[in-house]
């Protein structure tokens, strides 16, 4: 009978426990993350090892925040997912918890998701409050006074330099000016370590400009580029496209929405012409020259001639020519005339771009162009197709790049493609609803940080 008792209170000690962690909740929860991330019911259901590498990662990102651990560390976690995916983690994570820090180039991301910056800048950390947003203007704020400081500082070496002073003198006394600064503006305080560093004459702040620019094509008859009544599936799969419809003009401005696999990319196969659809015909203005850059439009420059030699044969260009084309796509000096093999992802998608304008494209196929550029490339690749007067169509994940453009929003579905009846935020409603989340406010967070 007693032993009956213990069963009994160590059962219930069990149950107590699985309460305790939330058992009952647990598949629920892991469903959630994952329908999230866009895997389906049957995908839920799939050994880990049946994924290709793209997916494992989301199944990595999956069991990090399934674990929901008290410092959540990403590193870049909207690369690898697209636009659905990101707006669901973007709307999950702003109401997270606990402690995130994360390392991206989504300004969007950065923006509703964070309520603390920190920027690292010549070896130090400074912090910010706020979203990534304000965090742009109070940086620009703090440029400005920087550059005033080294004014200062310049116009004081001169006037000691014309007293007379050899500039090592002057240099000498500016450098006890500013140590007697840094002690007033100390007080009492107690010294540390960082104290003992000698002071350094101010370095003026360098501004790091990235501008692209498209060259304008000429007038084309419209309609340039589209798709009439076609059907199109890979053998021994369902058609992806049933009797679609679709055209362009040099007016365009589209961004292509819609979950993972549903056909975004073979649609711009089929657009361009790589892919031959089995009903209906792709129809091309035959004039037209169409610009394509994707996340893997660098990785065909592996060959043992540097970029400036690449562009050089490629368009027939003197050599200082081909290394401004590249310096205006942001690829620093020194990488100009290295073999490109040893160029880093981010590098050849630089020289890739560069390759792009020189083309002088009619109408610009541009498919998660952001993945290997930092943020001021991509606000530069924003401005240039704001400037731009061709056709623009997008793939994309970066929610900032879609409104920076104005982009109209067709969504594909259903086997086809249709335009949306409304804006970005309106779609972003859309996808939370249909997962059945709670759509969060996201400047709520970053403006209280602010007001702290």
């Amino acid at each position: 009978m007693d032993g009956d008792f213990d069963a009994q209170d160590r059962l219930n000690e069990v149950y107590a426990e699985l309460k305790a962690i939330g058992a009952d909740s647990a598949e629920p929860r892991a469903r959630r993350i994952l329908a999230g991330l866009g895997f389906s019911k049957e995908m839920q259901d799939r050994p880990t090892n049946k994924f290709s590498g793209g997916w494992r990662m989301r199944v990595s990102l999956a069991r990090a925040l399934y674990m929901e651990p008290t410092l959540l560390l990403l590193d870049e976690p909207t690369n690898h997912l697209d636009l659905n995916a990101v707006i669901w983690l973007d709307n999950y994570l702003q109401g997270w918890k606990k402690t995130l820090l994360v390392v991206s180039h989504d300004q969007s991301f950065l923006d509703n998701v964070c309520n603390e910056i920190i920027h690292l800048d010549c070896k130090e950390l400074h912090y910010y409050k706020g979203n990534y947003s304000m965090f742009k203007k109070m940086h620009v704020q703090k440029k400005k006074e920087m550059v005033k400081e080294y004014e200062k500082q310049e116009k004081r070496l001169k006037e000691l330099k014309t007293r007379g002073q050899s500039t090592k003198a002057a240099e000498k006394k500016q450098k006890e000016t500013m140590t007697r600064k840094q002690e007033k503006n100390r007080g009492k305080v107690q010294k540390n370590e960082d104290e003992d560093q000698p002071v350094e004459l101010l370095t003026k702040p360098r501004d790091y400009i990235v501008k692209f620019r498209f060259p304008d094509p000429p007038p084309l008859q419209p309609p340039i580029l589209g798709l009439h009544n076609c059907t199109f599936n890979f053998p021994g799969h369902k058609p992806l496209f049933v009797n679609t419809e679709f055209g362009i003009d040099l007016n365009s401005r589209i961004a292509i929405v819609g979950p993972n696999g549903v056909g975004k990319s073979t649609f711009l196969k089929l657009l361009c012409g790589d892919l031959e659809p089995i009903k209906g015909e792709a129809r091309k203005n035959h004039r037209l020259r169409i610009g394509r850059f994707d996340q893997h439009s660098g990785e065909h420059l592996t060959a043992e001639e540097s970029a400036a030699e690449y562009l050089q044969r490629l368009f027939n260009l003197p050599h200082e020519k081909a290394r401004k084309a590249l310096g205006t796509f942001g690829l620093v000096s020194h990488a100009h005339t290295i073999k490109m093999k040893d160029l880093s992802g981010g590098q050849k998608a630089r020289v890739a771009l560069a390759e792009l304008c020189l083309s002088a494209p009619d109408v610009l196929v541009l498919d998660e162009p952001t993945n290997n550029l930092d943020i001021e490339s991509i606000d530069a690749l924003a401005e240039a197709i704001n400037e731009y007067n061709g056709g623009v169509i997008i793939v994309t994940h970066d929610e900032r790049l879609i409104r920076e453009t104005d982009c109209s929003l067709y969504v594909i579905e259903d086997q086809t493609i249709n335009e949306i009846d409304g804006d970005f935020d309106d779609y972003r409603k859309e996808v939370l609803d249909a997962l059945g989340e709670i759509v969060n406010n996201p400047s709520v967070v970053a403006n209280a940080a602010v007001l702290e």
